[in-house]
């Protein structure tokens, strides 16, 4: 039974809730602010989130394949081992603010301005993934991969711990701050003294 009218839920603040193994797939939310809430192992495949913001949730190892995440705000939120790549793509759109993740996925999708402000990202994955203007800044990346990415007009000013292939990847006119640029001279077996 659906804690949702109809399965869908609008304008509403959902607040300290606990959505853990809940099945929320084929729910419709829109505009809506979900606060202080639990959505480990949540399975949300094929929801649709459109314009809604989540600010200090949990959404560790949800199951988001064909989820729809059209203009989503992340704040201040925990989320490992979520495999992104497994969204619906056309209208993939979010945000990302002073947030954990961890084993996220985000291959093969268009993340054209999306933004990971202030963020640690441990270990997460682009691979084939549009990430033209996207704003890293102040975000921590340690073990997080790109490759094959385009980073064209990306910010990374103030990032840290990150590891860019040049080579593997589009770097036009992004921007990076010393001395955290030295890194991207890593894959060039070059000695700077």
């Amino acid at each position: 039974m659906s804690l949702f009218k109809n399965n869908t839920a609008e304008d509403l603040t959902i607040q300290g809730q606990d959505f853990s193994q809940t099945p929320l797939s084929d729910h419709i939310f829109t505009n809506c602010l979900f606060k202080n809430c639990n959505f480990t192992e949540s399975l949300l495949r094929g929801a649709k989130f459109i314009s809604c913001s989540f600010k200090i949730c949990n959404l560790s190892l949800v199951k988001i394949d064909g989820c729809r995440l059209q203009d989503v705000h992340f704040e201040d939120c925990k989320m490992v081992g979520v495999e992104f790549f497994k969204c619906e793509k056309s209208f993939f759109s979010l945000k990302i603010k002073n947030s954990f993740l961890q084993y996220c996925n985000f291959s093969n999708l268009n993340m054209k301005q999306a933004s990971f402000y202030g963020s640690t990202l441990k270990e997460c994955h682009f691979t084939d993934t549009c990430l033209i203007e996207t704003d890293f800044r102040d975000t921590d990346l340690p073990l997080t991969i790109f490759h094959n990415s385009d980073l064209s007009k990306a910010n990374f000013s103030g990032s840290k711990n990150y590891e860019i292939d040049v080579r593997a990847n589009k770097v036009k006119k992004a921007k990076f701050s010393l001395p955290e640029a030295m890194g991207l001279l890593r894959g060039f077996e070059i000695e700077i003294i």
